[in-house]
């Protein structure tokens, strides 16, 4: 039986790597990349073209979106900001997760997919924020059944619930190329090592007991001081 297709959203990182892989194993996949105007889009979108060499792709997309930094909420009135994402910047951006899954969304009506992969992923520990993203994807069905009844479309988050460490485990069990994608929170040649993203990284790959390839040995931590700069 011919696998049927599905899209996944990928934003050159860890998650949608290993998220994209799942998916392979089910379906014909097509990859959608975002160009949101983070900081290492360079990296972001690099580390895609990567993906879509390993996946070999139904179809794929880069698609640049810059109205998300246009609408972007005032640095100085945002508070203070936590993010291990490589985009530091993203909880500036109104209801962005409901506009990048409702472009998803219309990607997938032009290959007549079904089903929609969202790399999303919180831990246990994190029981807001997890509850909330679980709601979203069941209200994002909920309003897929109501605008497109005559075409279904899913949205499915396969890595939610697990621990960092555990997307690891599960990326190498599945044959995933880590060396195709990118977290760090700075513009650079190579990884920092010291942004909160690569510190989340770092974490995970050491609870892995497994070996990052985008480590590279014997160079010490670029920027090691800075704090990802700020957006002009």
């Amino acid at each position: 039986m011919a696998k049927s297709p599905a899209i996944v959203l990928s934003s050159g990182g860890l998650r949608s790597l290993v998220a994209a892989g799942l998916a392979a194993r089910e379906y014909r996949i097509a990859l959608l990349h975002l160009q949101d105007g983070r900081i290492p889009s360079t990296q972001a979108a690099a580390a895609f073209a990567k993906q879509v060499e390993h996946f070999q792709p139904l179809k794929s997309w880069s698609v640049a979106v810059p109205a998300f930094r246009q609408m972007a909420l005032p640095l100085e009135n945002a508070g203070v900001i936590q993010s291990t994402s490589s985009d530091p910047y993203s909880p500036l951006i109104p209801m962005r997760d409901l506009q990048i899954l409702s472009i998803a969304a219309g990607f997938a009506r032009q290959l007549r997919a079904e089903t929609l992969i969202w790399g999303a992923q919180f831990d246990q520990k994190q029981t807001d924020a997890l509850a909330k993203n679980i709601e979203l994807v069941q209200v994002f069905n909920s309003l897929m059944d109501v605008q497109t009844p005559d075409s279904p479309l899913t949205l499915r988050t396969p890595l939610m619930g697990l621990e960092d460490h555990q997307v690891i485990e599960l990326g190498y069990q599945i044959g995933v190329p880590f060396n195709a994608s990118w977290t760090c929170q700075m513009a650079l040649e190579n990884p920092c090592m010291s942004c909160p993203a690569c510190a989340r990284r770092t974490r995970a790959f050491r609870m892995a007991q497994l070996a990052d390839p985008l480590v590279v040995k014997g160079k010490s931590p670029a920027h090691a001081e800075k704090a990802p700069p700020t957006p002009r």
